[in-house]
């Protein structure tokens, strides 16, 4: 069993460390851009564990994602059919966790915004007691040691909000033309340097974070504004970019996605979804039993039972969200509150 990603990619997540890849689990560990080479990384217990677990058709406990999805027949993310290799081609890089929205599904890990969330709610906060403080680790050195692999071919930058990076128009300088670009953002800012720089690639995609259209991005999304993002997608198509919308598939949006697949059919865009795991609170198998009679797709991912705390889990938090942005989810998603008593 191969996976491209551990052969041919370098992740590194926005505190700077190494990871096995964008939706891997494994246990932090010491190996980081900031103190460590790429090849030190590669040569780690932990990249080389994995690697000769896959070699033996054994999925590293970091790898269950993959694994879940392959056991329901769905296509896995190391099962996709794209072109990796040889060498290292490719790079996924946050560069911090600065980010203007406070999604549901986030951390404060990915989001400054939420962070600053988490100080304020004290002991409510569903993160308990991590201590985490705000990330932003470009250095032009570092981004000199990843821009110049030679045999590199594609760059993923997310984040945070890869648009609110302090230096990535630097980067993007760095790197040749032929490179291709994909470019993950919550489309929420226009930024002018950036968008130049990007305009000079081959080849863009511009994968937008959205996660159902109008009032239900806004809630998931908290801080952002569905007429904002719909102009800047607008200006990412007549750039010319390939433009694509990646949803978060959770409990929140499973009853609004058909109006996310008109909305791309309309501008002739492509919708690759990303079907949450954690919070597990959020995930599709622990919707409840009514909910999931009544969904039309995505019935491979409700077969699990649902757990009962989860759901308790999932009308706590919300409560505390709402409370602390001052609005109510019956106001943004009401069919789903037919299911649930927030109130």
């Amino acid at each position: 069993m191969k996976c491209k990603y551990l052969d041919h990619q370098i992740c590194i997540r926005t505190t700077g460390e190494f990871r096995l890849c964008c939706i891997s689990r494994e246990e932090s560990q010491q190996y980081n851009i900031q103190t460590h080479t790429i090849e030190q990384w590669l040569n780690s217990d932990t990249h080389r564990t994995a690697l000769k677990l896959m070699s033996e058709d054994v999925f590293p406990s970091a790898c269950e994602k993959c694994e879940m999805e392959e056991k329901l027949g769905v296509v896995s993310m190391r099962q996709k059919t794209r072109v990796y290799g040889p060498g290292i081609s490719h790079l996924d890089i946050r560069f911090g966790n600065n980010c203007n929205l406070q999604c549901v599904m986030c951390h404060p890990f990915s989001s400054s915004s939420l962070l600053q969330e988490h100080k304020k709610l004290g002991d409510q906060s569903p993160w308990g007691t991590i201590q985490v403080e705000s990330l932003d680790w470009y250095e032009d050195n570092l981004a000199d040691q990843l821009a110049s692999i030679p045999t590199l071919k594609e760059v993923y930058l997310t984040g945070g909000e890869p648009m609110m990076v302090k230096g990535l128009d630097k980067f993007l300088k760095k790197l040749d033309s032929s490179v291709a670009i994909r470019f993950n953002t919550n489309g929420t800012i226009y930024n002018k340097r950036i968008l130049d720089e990007l305009s000079r690639f081959d080849y863009v995609n511009m994968c937008f974070s959205v996660d159902g259209i109008g009032k239900v991005n806004d809630y998931i999304r908290y801080g952002s504004n569905f007429d904002e993002i719909e102009q800047n997608l607008k200006i990412a198509i007549d750039k010319g970019f390939e433009v694509s919308l990646g949803p978060t598939v959770q409990i929140f949006n499973c009853l609004y996605m058909q109006e996310l697949y008109d909305f791309a059919k309309n501008y002739n865009i492509k919708v690759y979804e990303n079907f949450l795991i954690t919070p597990d609170h959020y995930a599709l198998q622990h919707a409840v039993i009514d909910l999931k009679k009544d969904l039309i797709m995505f019935k491979e991912y409700t077969n699990e039972l649902a757990n009962k705390q989860e759901k308790e889990n999932l009308i706590r938090i919300t409560k505390v969200f709402d409370n602390s942005r001052n609005i109510k989810i019956k106001d943004y998603l009401p069919e789903l509150c037919r299911y649930y008593d927030f109130d």
